[in-house]
């Protein structure tokens, strides 16, 4: 496969992983009202370790020592995967899906445009001016949201700028598990093997909450919505994303997520609860159109290597 192949595979199983995500986002935000986001994030995670743990059992043993080689790698990426999934949900519950998506995906290549540039990496102009503008456009929602958009949502205000803070969190942690992933799989490590010691940290943490907490309600309804997030929101979503890490630059992976807030906005709008917003929907379209520029120009830059 040529390195533009590779390339454009990434892309392709990270707007795989776009799809899966931005349908489960939409899902939560109803889903999460009223339920334990601990108890929810700890036992889907439990499923996603055991199924991932299984196959790489089975199918990857050998990968597991160079894994544990790497030690210090491994315990770094449990601990900003950690954040990424824990804010991921908070940010979901709080905020309306399309916004805290375009806060937790979209800001991810202008923090990676910061790290790139943090450590002296090279990055052309035409994707620094594409980046600052989603930044200011994010901003801009981030201001519309609170002021305008409080009306359509369950929680006050302070909980929607708590909403918002935690969804810039995690797109930081995102990126940051975009740049982890990528040395895994530039050293040849199966997304089935690193997926299955990724989240034991995220679990602890989250058990060692819903342990402290009294009148945890667990019913039938809880334990089907979890093993639908376990199996179908997080493990095949996650796979393509490593997929999409292995085979794509990581500048890359994090430019096509920003195409998520589109996907989750078209999906939102089948909810009666959240109404059409010509505002909200022109700032997603800038971020998805900057986004999409910054990734063909990416693309070719790539092929005239």
């Amino acid at each position: 496969m040529t390195e533009q192949g590779r390339y454009l595979s990434g892309v392709f199983f990270t707007l795989l992983y776009i799809f899966i995500a931005s349908t489960q986002s939409v899902l939560l935000n109803i889903w999460l009202f009223g339920v334990n986001v601990f108890l929810v994030v700890s036992l889907s995670f439990v499923v996603v370790t055991v199924l991932f743990a299984t196959i790489g059992f089975f199918r990857q043993r050998t990968a597991y020592a160079q894994l544990f080689s790497q030690w210090r790698m491994l315990i770094a990426l449990n601990i900003v995967s950690m954040f990424n999934w824990l804010f991921y949900f908070l940010a979901v519950k709080y905020l309306e899906p399309s916004v805290a998506v375009t806060l937790t995906q979209g800001l991810g290549p202008v923090s990676m445009t910061v790290y790139l540039l943090l450590t002296r990496q090279s990055i052309s102009l035409v994707t620094r001016c594409c980046h600052l503008v989603i930044f200011i456009t994010a901003a801009a929602m981030c201001v519309y949201t609170v002021m305008f958009r409080d009306v359509y949502t369950l929680y006050s205000r302070s909980e929607m700028i708590m909403g918002i803070v935690i969804a810039i969190l995690c797109s930081i942690s995102i990126t940051a598990t975009v740049i982890i992933s990528k040395r895994f799989a530039v050293s040849k490590v199966p997304a089935s093997a690193l997926l299955s010691l990724r989240f034991p940290l995220l679990i602890m943490v989250c058990l060692g909450i819903l342990l402290s907490q009294d009148n945890v309600i667990v019913n039938s309804k809880i334990i089907y919505l979890i093993l639908l997030i376990a199996l179908v929101g997080v493990s095949a979503s996650i796979y393509f994303l490593q997929k999409g890490i292995e085979f794509a630059t990581p500048l890359a992976v994090s430019t096509v997520l920003a195409l998520s807030p589109l996907v989750v906005f078209v999906i939102q709008l089948f909810n009666v609860h959240t109404p059409f917003s010509p505002t909200l929907f022109m700032m997603i379209v800038t971020i998805v159109t900057v986004s999409v520029v910054s990734m063909i120009y990416d693309a070719r830059q790539i092929g005239r290597k």
